[in-house]
């Protein structure tokens, strides 16, 4: 008999952020996939301080790339990986920062395992996301009422910034670290400074928060994001 499959959002930051069921399951699980995508290990550190007990864990390399054909043969080769534990009947619990359904590595690797071995059992345990986070940390509302929001990866572009601010209140650009500056600039030029403010590290001790003209030049968190607010009003 097979093992099973967790995918366990760690929450982002702060150990006291993971919810009960993702300890519940990491205290119990025989191996740990914890990803390393060579900026160290966030969600290993995370569950360290949450879950005192040692874990078998496996350290899958996952390149920061947009190469399609290096991000596929990264994914097939922690698929087979996480597969030869589960085959020995042992649970899996991989980690994730935030939470497993959203931008995370793991939904590529639970759709591998899925289409190649569909007799595995999986289960997703949601994870407090970084956004909710950076707005519980900001003390603001990120939507009330009729409000809309969206979530934008800026790292692969920004062209319909404008068309985006005409029709959604609340803006969250994810993975600005790249280019921040590119994006700092497309915001500037569509005179939605005043609205937009930069957070980094949220949900832990690190916290972070800035107005955008002030790091431009400067090499920014890649745990950050930047919200814009009020758009529509």
């Amino acid at each position: 008999m097979t093992g099973k499959l967790y995918g366990v959002g760690v929450g982002p930051g702060d150990p006291e952020l993971m919810t009960i069921k993702a300890r519940n399951v990491l205290e119990r699980v025989d191996v740990l996939c914890a990803p390393d995508s060579g900026r160290g290990g966030k969600a290993l550190e995370i569950v360290k301080k949450a879950v005192d007990r040692e874990f078998k864990v496996l350290r899958p390399h996952f390149p920061m790339t947009k190469k399609r054909e290096v991000l596929e043969k990264a994914w097939q080769e922690a698929s087979e990986a996480i597969y030869k534990e589960l085959q020995k009947g042992d649970d899996v619990a991989f980690v994730t920062i935030g939470d497993p359904t959203f931008y995370s590595t793991f939904a590529y690797v639970m759709e591998r395992i899925k289409a190649a071995h569909p007799e595995v059992e999986i289960e997703v345990v949601p994870g407090i996301t970084s956004i909710t986070a950076c707005a519980a940390n900001l003390g603001v509302s990120l939507v009330s009422g009729s409000e809309r929001l969206a979530v934008v990866p800026a790292a692969y572009g920004l062209e319909n910034l404008e068309l985006l601010a005409q029709n959604f209140d609340t803006l969250v650009l994810m993975k600005v670290s790249r280019s921040f500056d590119t994006i700092a600039e497309k915001i500037s030029r569509a005179g939605l400074s005043s609205n937009a403010v930069f957070v980094a590290q949220c949900g832990s001790e690190a916290f972070f928060s800035s107005d955008l003209e002030s790091l431009k030049g400067k090499e920014v968190d890649y745990l950050s994001m930047i919200l814009l607010r009020g758009l529509r009003r």
